[in-house]
């Protein structure tokens, strides 16, 4: 992606110009996520009206944050074995506990669930919530580990 735009000679002059697009590119998710939010829950438009702004605000979203998680900055400090298993212990604990207040405010803004299939749609939801936050989380803890055991071993 260097040479897409321009050919930069100068460092500074091409770290600037990487946070101008990142800038812009912000500014632009800023746009579709404010473009989605009016149309769809302020003035009740057809879906068709502003897919376009949520599935860009989605791409973009989702794009920095599976390139951060997977590009192993997350966790420095992860280079053994003990503290890989211990932080993989907290973020387990993290993810159960995490889950456990979705479901409850899943129930307080939702209608009390009374019937068994209710039970289970929130409890579903829950379980759903908790095993994607725990494998975002452990392909970021597995990413940082594996990286940081290469930059040990190559010392």
């Amino acid at each position: 992606m260097k040479h897409l735009f321009f050919n930069f000679r100068d460092e500074y002059i091409e770290r600037k110009m990487k946070q101008f697009y990142g800038e812009a590119g912000f500014l632009l998710a800023a746009l579709m996520l404010a473009d989605l939010i009016i149309r769809g829950f302020i003035l009740h438009r057809e879906p068709i009206e502003y897919m376009v702004s949520g599935i860009g605000f989605a791409l973009f979203a989702g794009y920095i944050l599976i390139r951060y998680l997977l590009s192993g900055l997350e966790h420095p400090d992860i280079a053994t074995k003990a503290a890989y298993r211990k932080k993989r212990k907290e973020i387990m604990a993290v993810s159960v506990t995490s889950g456990v207040i979705f479901f409850i405010i899943t129930i307080l803004f939702t209608d009390f669930p009374r019937t068994l299939n209710e039970w289970l749609d929130a409890l579903m939801l829950a379980v759903l919530f908790f095993f994607f936050y725990f494998m975002l989380n452990f392909l970021s803890l597995r990413s940082s580990f594996l990286k940081n055991k290469d930059l040990s071993d190559d010392k």
